[in-house]
């Protein structure tokens, strides 16, 4: 019988699932579901539910595949990840979006100013536009923000 060895194939789908699974129920509990269309709970269950089901699936497959060899550059963005999370607790989401997205399209992907600039302030404000205005999805404002707003 073979033995399974905890590796990076194994314990990320665990937790991946996890996190599914807190956002539909966070969703569902804490901001709805439908309310005379998609309420603010719709996208975060819709997106837990399908990352709880893709982690199912990474999980099966990582079990058959052999421990994967670890290169640094494949935690440049767990690490950028995180440090986007804690900065948008210090700025705000959107404000800590648009600085990753610019910092990686400059310092990993090696774009100009010229292209990445324009691509961050787009994403950004799409994503502020579909989420904080049309769904009314509450993302953090930030110490800083709440700090001036009083």
């Amino acid at each position: 019988m073979k033995t399974l060895k905890l590796n990076t194939r194994l314990i990320i789908p665990v937790l991946t699932f996890a996190v599914g699974v807190l956002w539909v129920v966070y969703g569902l509990k804490n901001y709805g579901w439908w309310d005379q269309g998609p309420g603010s709970g719709f996208f975060p269950s819709i997106i837990g539910i399908i990352l709880a089901g893709i982690s199912i699936i990474a999980l099966l497959e990582g079990i058959k595949m052999p421990a994967p060899e670890y290169v640094k550059a494949s935690w440049y963005p767990f690490i950028a990840a995180f440090a986007t999370v804690g900065l948008a607790m210090i700025i705000g989401f959107f404000p800590a979006m648009f600085l990753f997205l610019e910092g990686w399209l400059k310092i990993y992907e090696k774009y100009s100013w010229k292209k990445s600039l324009p691509i961050s302030i787009i994403t950004t404000a799409a994503l502020y536009g579909i989420f904080a205005m049309w769904l009314m999805v509450p993302f953090p404002a930030g110490v800083i923000f709440n700090a001036i707003r009083g």
